[in-house]
C-alpha cells in the first residue's frame, strides 16, 4: 500500500504556479486548503483564458481579418 504524506500549512491566497495548485490538492491535509487550491486553479484558467482572447483579438485586428474570415478557414 502506497503510503500517502499530506501537508497540513494552510494554502494561503498568493500567487501559484499550477504545478504547486496541482500539489496542493494531492496533498493538503484538510480539506479546505483542497477547496482553496480547486478554486485558485480555476481563477488562474480563466484569468490565462481572458489574456489569451485579447492577444488573439488583438493578432487578429494587426491581421486586418474579420471574424468571417476565421469562421471560413
Amino acid at each position: 500500500m502506497a503510503s500517502e504524506t499530506y501537508d497540513y500549512e494552510p494554502f494561503d491566497n498568493t500567487d501559484h504556479t499550477m504545478k504547486q495548485i496541482a500539489d496542493a490538492i494531492r496533498h493538503k491535509g484538510y480539506g479546505k486548503d483542497v477547496r482553496e487550491a480547486i478554486a485558485q486553479g480555476f481563477e488562474k484558467i480563466d484569468s490565462d483564458l481572458a489574456r489569451i482572447t485579447i492577444k488573439n483579438k488583438q493578432l487578429q485586428n494587426a491581421l486586418g481579418l474579420s471574424d468571417d474570415d476565421l469562421n471560413n478557414l
